[in-house]
């Protein structure tokens, strides 16, 4: 196993230097699970952010040993009544057809009248197409019935059992409903 990711004393900041996270350290191996968990306004979803180059202010280090093209980011979904002139299947690229995820879905549906579930699958579908190295998932899990979260930890799992290489950063209020092997919790305080 190797290091994917390793982060010292690392803390996000605003621009004008204040703290928008406590400072944290961790290290990501191929094949596990980070599970960052925490309050409302923490900073989790900052500190992803950061990590992934998309938050410039900081203090501490990080360290990527991958390329950002072996990076996948779903970013919360959180406003869900933007528009869009879509279906369901025009936000599913090829590869990801056949994926069990998307079993039972109608992907005809318009994203407009599409439910957050099944949003949430169609995105998940098509970040996991890509057999990303490196799964950042900001809160998969809102606006999902109790159902989908079962498909979507099952797809998960199933990702990560066919990808071995492969390691999960996942932020998230619910507690995981299945077993993970290899999860690893940081709490975000």
């Amino acid at each position: 196993m190797s290091s994917i990711l390793e982060v010292r004393n690392l803390k996000a900041r605003s621009r004008e230097g204040m703290d928008l996270s406590p400072a944290v350290d961790f290290e990501l191996q191929e094949g596990e699970v980070l599970f960052l968990r925490g309050e409302n306004g923490s900073g989790k979803s900052t500190l992803l952010k950061t990590v992934l180059g998309l938050h410039k202010y900081y203090e501490g280090s990080f360290h990527l040993r991958i390329s950002k093209q072996e990076m996948q980011y779903l970013p919360q979904l959180g406003n869900l009544n933007f528009h869009l002139p879509l279906t369901l299947q025009d936000m599913v690229p090829p590869t990801a057809q056949n994926l069990a995820l998307l079993r039972g879905l109608d992907l005809n549906k318009k994203w407009n009248t599409a439910s957050g579930g099944e949003r949430q699958k169609v995105l998940l579908a098509a970040v996991l197409a890509k057999n990303p190295k490196l799964l950042v998932l900001d809160e998969p899990f809102n606006h999902v019935d109790k159902d989908s979260v079962q498909v979507l930890e099952d797809a998960l799992a199933q990702f990560l059992k066919t990808n071995p290489q492969s390691s999960l950063i996942l932020v998230s209020h619910r507690a995981l409903v299945q077993n993970w092997a290899s999860v690893k919790f940081l709490e975000i305080r």
